[in-house]
């Protein structure tokens, strides 16, 4: 029997593939479910008898800022946790160990952790398909693993992939465009920007300054008026591109 009541799943997912892998992880333990999303929630809490499953994007081989900031303000009580990255079929970077030793820092156990791909969310040519059947059985039988673990009560230390120190953050300044034919004013986009680049009156324009290029106004756009765009941009994309586009399959680590 598992030694706790419920699944708190904490997750920063502007593409929503993330909170996706997050879910699929969660929903095999078949307790109840406690949600923080760090694009909207920005509290400190102390987290007890429970399990926490922690699911965070890659942003060029990190934890995106405003997340690791968000989760930072999150503590365990030697609170059992699992430890998610999810990236674009590219590469993870440090981005794992900068998760699981966060974690470790606040108080968590972290009995497993993992590397994950879907969709990049800015070049969405890159693993375009996923996570795919096979991805969703490796979820699933990391959770099980999972739980057979915490029922038999072992624990040892968890080693991942990565090194110190982690390099710097990267400011890719790209432009976001707002096809003004298909904006219908919903102004989705201004009440969910979780750095407020977007305002009321004009939500055509994005201030570039406060823009940290999550994604989210695009993905949450239901007339699909927004996009990247700009010289910086395709330059970048041509240079994803460019590439190894093998598959990249999911890393486990228990």
């Amino acid at each position: 029997m598992l030694p706790f009541k419920k699944v708190s799943k904490i997750y920063f997912s502007p593409s929503g593939t993330t909170k996706r892998v997050v879910d699929e992880i969660a929903k095999n333990f078949e307790l109840d479910n406690e949600n923080y999303d760090l694009l909207s929630f920005d509290d400190s809490v102390n987290f007890d008898d429970e399990l926490v499953i922690v699911g965070m994007p890659v942003f060029d081989g990190r934890l995106p800022k405003m997340a690791r900031d968000r989760l930072s303000q999150l503590k365990g009580n030697n609170t059992k946790a699992v430890a998610v990255i999810n990236y674009g079929g590219l590469g993870y970077g440090d981005a794992l160990l900068e998760l699981v030793d966060l974690l470790k820092e606040n108080n968590f156990d972290v009995i497993g952790a993992a590397s994950t791909v879907s969709k990049h969310s800015l070049f969405n040519e890159i693993a375009s398909k996923r996570p795919d059947n096979l991805d969703m059985k490796m979820l699933n039988e990391f959770s099980q693993n999972l739980i057979e673990k915490l029922e038999s009560g072992k624990t040892n230390e968890i080693f991942v992939s990565g090194q110190k120190p982690f390099a710097d953050y990267v400011n890719h300044s790209f432009d976001v465009k707002c096809d003004e034919n298909l904006c219908v004013y919903c102004n989705d986009c201004v009440y969910t920007c979780p750095v407020e680049a977007i305002e009321e009156d004009n939500p055509i324009e994005t201030n570039l300054d406060l823009c940290d290029n999550c994604s989210l106004c695009i993905n949450i756009c239901s007339e699909n008026a927004r996009s990247f765009d700009g010289e910086n941009y395709f330059a970048e994309k041509e240079n994803a591109m460019e590439n190894d586009m093998s598959r990249k399959e999911m890393e486990f680590f228990m």
